[in-house]
This record gives C-alpha cells, structure tokens and sequence, in this order.
C-alpha cells in the first residue's frame, strides 16, 4: 500500500535561560516541509516563542513582554537558538 502522508512529532527537553527560564521545542515533519515552535516559559509563564519553518524560509523570536526576561536571559536565548535549530533540524 502507498502511503498518502506522513506526519511526525518531535518535543525536546527544555534549553534552559536560567534557573527561571526556559525553551521548550517542539519539530513538525510533514510533506510541506519542517516547522519548529519552541516555547519561551519563565516561572510557569509563557513569555514568547520562537518560530521556524523550512517551507516559508524564515525563523523570528518574539518575546512578549520583553521585560519579562533579563538581560542576561535573552543574551542566552539568541545565543542557544541558533544552535538548536541547527540541531533539530539535521536529525532524521
């Protein structure tokens, strides 16, 4: 039998910020491509998201409100980012 579609499911451990703060990322295969959605959480509370998809060709960040996190927070938020994309993305 010839499979019609074939969609895939991936959640990660949390990258953590801080001791507070953490990414929680999630991967979605499917014929249209990959997208990746992580979770910016800080003391329970979703304080912004980033976004990846392969089929539209971008990645943003949006933290919400910004304030919510520290400095040193968002330094290690686009400093890890980056790096687990590039990971996520090269498994099979």
């Amino acid at each position: 039998m010839k499979k019609k579609s074939s969609n895939s499911v991936i959640n990660y451990d949390p990258v953590k910020l801080s001791d507070a703060a953490d990414v929680h990322f999630t991967r979605t295969t499917d014929a249209s491509g990959t997208t990746i959605y992580g979770k910016i959480v800080k003391d329970g509370a979703e304080v912004g998201n980033v976004a990846y998809s392969s089929k539209g060709g971008y990645m943003n960040t949006s933290l919400k409100p910004v304030s919510a996190l520290t400095e040193d927070e968002v330094k290690s938020l686009y400093n890890q980012v980056p790096d687990c994309i590039t990971e996520i993305i090269s498994e099979n």
